[in-house]
């Protein structure tokens, strides 16, 4: 075959069931391969923009209908379908001469009159073979098979994809002198349009019973389906474990496992709507969500400690403690738990982040030089493998970014973490050095961030704390002289306080007289999702020579501004 000449090939026909046949050529015009309906340029286009009614110039005959003589109604023993059953749908089979099934013949009306017959050529299908389909007759002009046989107005109207799940369907589902309504659409990916084309009618039963395969296809065409239907009439079936289809339960002998999942069908709802009378389990037996306390009681009486699914935003203005809040954090979360954690500290280095932890395990600043210099290797290394060596070993996870803050790749090392680490606790210091590296709208940037986050934490179950600069205030007094901190003051988006479960706000005047004022950090709750408390949960004071935040009381303070402690 020469391709040249072909613009696509293997594409959805339009008028019949396949998925693949058809081929749209360099000129515009289209021809399918199974119905071999053609289409000019013109019609070709006004097809596919979904104009109705819309014929092929080129169709084939109407006379390539097989004839009655070509097979004959009989059961189908190797689907176990019984000879009623099989005359009531008119199906025809033809046999070899060792009475194996060969060929099946389905026929598909309009109103009264035969259109078209959907061929099943039995040893190619047993074979895996790729013709096991072909269409004899005006395919496009019939919807449902078996819809001649049913009025409307029904109470009940099942769909099954395929005919035989169809057939099977309604052996299952008929004894004695019922004569429930089912139909069966050509195909998965054809279900869709057949309901559409034939709303109508669906919509004349009272209730819609969808049972098509359990499989991904399957699934889809039940869903892109019950969207089309009335909400509240519409039911899905689901059939018991290890079963694709109906016919699968029907050979293994399982009509009445069959009837009871087709009358225990759940009433269909959109995705993310639950009735809460079916969830009563789920609320008794849900699993515990662990709260892991902060080093500090102020934050736990107001929070009740961190968790993971949460995402955490940490603000403070330039230089008030963000990071060594983080560090602080970091270091009690290794030597609280057994659980790993993963730091993404994009404004320092490697040896920055680890200086800042070996620094708290030591209670010294070794993250200065100058201080560093004054200890031996093995006093360093000692402390190096109390943090990360031992039980500690592969516990701590690092990003090292090289200036590559783009927010897809730090989520591809996130999820790494995640689920490659086990790590439960993410540090991602700051938001808007990725959003630096986004692009130029900062909100917008800002808003993929945050929604980025929220979704890493419910998908992998891990808590993110993260860092949020705050916006310059008007007039004399900003954040860095003590100003007190509230949600509008978050920097570039609203989005930071609505998608965080909690935000933490450091409050702390640098540039006061007093010495030991200019050292102390109020902590104050912005948000809290998870039990609402906000407000101030206490202070702490930096010590100047270990480096480290301790938490105090008022009456720990020496300086009186009793008015800044509120």
């Amino acid at each position: 075959m020469n391709d040249a000449k072909y613009k696509n090939m293997h594409l959805p026909c339009i008028s019949c069931s396949s998925s693949d046949a058809l081929s749209e050529y360099m000129n515009g015009s289209a021809y399918c391969f199974k119905c071999e309906f053609r289409w000019s340029p013109a019609e070709y286009k006004k097809a596919r923009q979904g104009e109705e009614d819309i014929e092929p110039s080129f169709k084939p005959k109407a006379d390539k209908l097989p004839k009655p003589k070509d097979g004959e109604i009989s059961a189908i023993g190797s689907r176990c379908l019984t000879l009623p059953t099989v005359k009531k749908f008119n199906v025809k089979v033809v046999k070899d001469e060792h009475g194996d099934d060969i060929k099946h013949y389905y026929p598909y009306y309009n109103g009264e009159t035969e259109e078209a017959i959907k061929v099943r050529d039995v040893v190619s299908k047993r074979n895996n073979g790729s013709n096991s389909f072909h269409w004899a007759g005006k395919a496009s002009k019939v919807g449902f098979f078996g819809k001649q046989l049913f009025e409307q107005g029904q109470r009940f109207v099942t769909l099954f994809e395929g005919e035989i799940d169809a057939l099977s369907g309604y052996q299952m589902l008929n004894s004695g002198d019922t004569n429930y309504a089912v139909l069966g659409v050509k195909s998965s990916s054809d279900a869709k349009k057949t309901v559409r084309d034939n709303l109508e009618y669906i919509y004349s039963f009272d209730n819609v019973v969808l049972c098509f395969d359990m499989d991904e296809a399957g699934r889809k065409a039940t869903d892109e389906v019950a969207k089309l239907l009335k909400t509240g009439k519409t039911k899905i079936v689901s059939l018991p474990l290890g079963f694709k289809d109906a016919n699968e339960m029907l050979m293994a002998g399982q009509q009445k496992a069959f009837k009871d999942a087709w009358y225990n069908a759940k009433t269909y709802t959109p995705a993310g709507l639950v009735s809460v009378s079916d969830e009563k389990k789920r609320y008794l037996e849900r699993p515990s969500k662990l709260s892991v306390p902060f080093p500090w009681q102020g934050l736990n009486e107001k929070l009740e400690g961190l968790r993971q699914g949460e995402v955490v935003v940490l603000t403070a203005g330039t230089g008030l403690g963000k990071s060594a809040v983080c560090r602080e954090l970091q270091h009690h979360l290794l030597k609280s738990t057994t659980d790993s954690i993963g730091i993404v500290m994009l404004e320092e280095s490697y040896e920055r982040t680890i200086d800042g932890l070996v620094s708290i395990e030591a209670n010294e600043q070794l993250f200065k030089d100058s201080i560093r210099d004054t200890y031996a290797a093995e006093s360093l290394g000692a402390w190096h493998d109390t943090l990360f060596e031992g039980a500690n070993k592969n516990r701590v996870w690092v990003y090292e970014h090289f200036g590559d803050n783009n927010l897809e790749s730090i989520a591809e090392r996130v999820k790494f973490m995640a689920a490659g680490s086990e790590c439960k606790w993410i540090f991602i210091d700051h938001i808007h050095m990725i959003s630096a590296a986004g692009g130029d709208n900062e909100t917008a940037e800002i808003n993929k961030i945050m929604h980025k986050f929220r979704d890493l934490c419910e998908e992998l179950n891990i808590c993110i704390v993260t860092v949020s600069h705050l916006r310059r205030l008007d007039g004399n007094k900003g954040h860095e002289n003590g100003a007190e901190v509230n949600l509008s003051h978050l920097r570039g988006s609203h989005v930071i306080a609505q998608i965080a479960d909690s935000v933490i706000a450091l409050e702390r005047n640098q540039q006061a007289a007093d010495e030991v004022e200019a050292r102390t950090t109020k902590i104050r709750i912005l948000k809290n999702r998870y039990s609402g408390e906000v407000g101030v949960a206490g202070h702490i004071l930096y010590d100047p020579h270990t480096g480290r935040l301790e938490e105090c009381d008022d009456s720990d303070l020496e300086f009186n501004s009793k008015e800044s402690l509120i």
